[in-house]
């Protein structure tokens, strides 16, 4: 995760946002917002969903602990 670079692609999330937000009675400021919001969301799914799958390459990696890997990965993930 660290060692990359994401990068979105401004037009596809503009047209996702668009077509996932009803904008007809709201204004700038409330658009702008909303904008934030839904890119705060898919940054926190995003970084989130990164960190799973950077754990469990991990906890099948290590056989010294005994805990199930189910266990452990909820167990990191919760501290997130």
């Amino acid at each position: 995760m660290a060692d990359k670079q994401m990068h979105i692609d401004p037009e596809k999330f503009a047209g996702l946002f668009l077509q996932t937000t009803d904008i007809s009675n709201l204004g700038e400021n409330e658009i702008q917002g909303l904008t934030k919001k839904a890119l705060a969301a898919y940054l926190s799914a995003y970084y989130l969903a990164d960190k799973f799958n950077n754990q469990e390459k991990e906890f099948f990696e290590d056989k010294t602990d005994k805990r199930s890997v189910y266990q452990r990965i909820i167990s990191e993930l919760n501290q997130y």
